[in-house]
């Protein structure tokens, strides 16, 4: 697929597919005689598991380490693929999980005080509510 046809299924803009491979972010596309960008569907997977690595946080620098070896899953599942690399990664994706388990972690603390914060104002209405409905009963005895 062209790469307008890879920036529909990724919703990743051309422009920034173009910055990936440019900057190694994303190994360099199979090109047409032509010069037309190929992606697979290998691809199209790997950059999916780009966004969301960068969705979830990791920085560039991070993602461009975890892909300097571009995408491996062909050599792993043929049995040619050094260890080396799969460590490297196995660390840097050890370290991303530990980074969002604990922004995790901030973002149930927050929504917690939220609730609090709305049920504390709720119950202040409800009883407002109360003392309103009292006020109009002394008034018409």
């Amino acid at each position: 697929m062209d790469i307008k046809e890879a920036a529909e299924k990724t919703g990743i803009s051309a422009h920034t597919l173009r910055f990936y491979e440019k900057s190694g972010l994303f190994p360099k596309i199979r090109r047409t005689k032509s010069g037309i960008r190929e992606f697979t569907d290998t691809d199209i997977s790997f950059l999916m598991f780009l966004v969301a690595l960068k969705k979830t946080g990791m920085s560039l620098d991070d993602i461009a380490d975890f892909t300097k070896d571009g995408c491996i899953l062909e050599r792993i599942e043929s049995g040619k693929m050094p260890k080396a690399p799969l460590k490297d990664r196995l660390r840097i994706l050890k370290n991303h999980r530990n980074h969002i388990v604990e922004r995790q972690r901030e973002t149930e603390f927050m929504l917690h005080s939220v609730n609090k914060k709305i049920s504390f104002y709720e119950h202040y209405m409800e009883c407002e509510d109360e003392i309103e409905e009292e006020s109009k009963q002394n008034v018409q005895e």
